[in-house]
């Protein structure tokens, strides 16, 4: 346990003596780095148990809390959100690798739904829904080694490599440009989760509502008895319907794209695409067909590229190890700093508690960032000349660290190319 969510669960319990935490209640690093660095939800936890004010809550835990620990702390709408920590606070949340963020969890076997919505949500939505579920089952496969995926109407098949989860993925997409006019109402079957490892469901607003109301009623009991969790992305992203480019997203459209790929390479090019977090009122499809930076898993692949061909001080892999030492100071580069650092954080989250909007845009903010961090000519000269000093190294060193937490990424897209 680090140090912020230890000074955090002795303050609560001098407080609140008999209202047990959970695990969920630690400290985890913010997906909007501007608002704050690490955020807890301890205070919401306690005021669910007694009925009282969680901002309140948050106020007497702080109060409690050193303040050397928690840097620049507040409250925000009861979550206790911290900013400005040390270097040495915020080293000490820096896990080994993805698997030790998943802790005791690390070899929980995953199952993983699609509730895919019918034709009365538009097709994109549906392939980005799918893509999304897949992404989730990608990081599963590529840090625990296997997940259950279903995608519906098909039935749920382990998945054990990330070509047997690609072709899932092409099948399942596939299909639904086959069926687009398909009415489905109904749940056929809900499988059994536990409370320590639910179900991951994914659907739609609009296509849960519009389920038959027992089945409606069968989810929303599987769900209080917390042993399924359900995953509705937001509208703004699978729907916006009034700014849609119909142009691009109309059948005929993603039917061309969709022909065009032709490969493993290229459907892993285009999962990551269309899962990304680019509002559907701005999405191209066919941004996955061409060397774009707009293409997530193209723009990392080249951001990796570079770091290894530009940076000689810390070659890949950069492990905790060789990190610790290199971060004297956390200084004018902290949102790319911390947003490396942590990485496994974020993938273990997605893959633990399916919190794959923020990952998504902890990747894609990980990649930007690092792109103009080597663009800068301060920095293209120290690689250069390999002359790595004082904030450049912490800087390389951490984005380093980032880059080889999530490298199977593109050893794997690597690997899917030679096939």
């Amino acid at each position: 346990m680090s140090l912020l969510s230890a000074a955090m669960r002795e303050a609560a319990a001098s407080v609140f003596p008999d209202i047990p935490i959970s695990r969920e209640a630690d400290f985890a690093p913010m997906c909007d780095l501007s608002s704050g660095e690490f955020s807890s939800s301890v205070a919401i936890e306690v005021a669910r148990s007694i009925k009282r004010d969680a901002n309140a809550i948050a106020h007497q835990i702080l109060d409690r809390m050193p303040s050397s620990l928690v840097g620049q702390a507040r409250s925000d709408a009861g979550y206790i959100v911290c900013s400005g920590l040390s270097r040495d606070v915020v080293l000490d949340e820096v896990p080994e690798d993805v698997r030790a963020a998943l802790g005791a969890d690390a070899d929980l076997p995953r199952y993983i739904w699609c509730l895919l919505p019918d034709v009365t949500e538009p097709l994109y939505a549906r392939l980005r829904l799918l893509a999304r579920v897949s992404l989730q089952g990608l990081l599963c496969v590529m840090y625990q080694g296997r997940c259950t995926l279903r995608l519906d109407p098909e039935p749920a098949v382990e998945v054990g490599s990330v070509a047997e989860l690609v072709s899932l993925f092409r099948g399942a997409v596939q299909r639904a440009l086959l069926n687009e006019g398909e009415v489905r109402l109904s749940v056929s079957s809900i499988p059994a989760g536990t409370r320590e490892n639910p179900i991951f469901v994914w659907t739609s607003h609009h296509y849960h509502d519009r389920l038959l109301l027992s089945d409606r009623k069968a989810l929303g009991e599987a769900r209080r008895e917390a042993t399924i969790a359900l995953r509705m992305p937001e509208d703004a992203w699978l729907l916006s319907r009034d700014r849609v480019r119909s142009d691009l997203l109309e059948r005929r459209s993603l039917e061309r794209v969709v022909a065009k790929l032709t490969s493993d390479a290229a459907w892993m090019r285009f999962l990551f695409h269309a899962s990304s977090s680019v509002f559907s009122g701005d999405f191209d499809p066919a941004v996955a067909l061409f060397d774009e930076f707009a293409s997530p898993l193209y723009s990392f692949a080249v951001l990796a590229s570079r770091y290894e061909r530009f940076n000689q001080s810390f070659p890949l892999p950069v492990t905790r190890e060789r990190l610790l030492p290199a971060i004297q100071e956390i200084g004018s580069e902290r949102s790319l700093i911390l947003r490396s650092l942590c990485m496994p954080i974020y993938t273990a989250r997605a893959i633990r508690k399916g919190e794959l909007d923020e990952w998504c845009a902890a990747f894609e903010d990980l990649v930007r960032q690092g792109h103009r961090f080597i663009n800068a000519p301060k920095t293209r000269m120290a690689l250069q000349q390999g002359s790595l000093s004082g904030e450049v190294s912490a800087i390389v060193a951490g984005l380093g660290f980032g880059l080889n937490s999530i490298m199977g990424l593109v050893l794997q897209g690597d690997a899917c190319a030679d096939r």
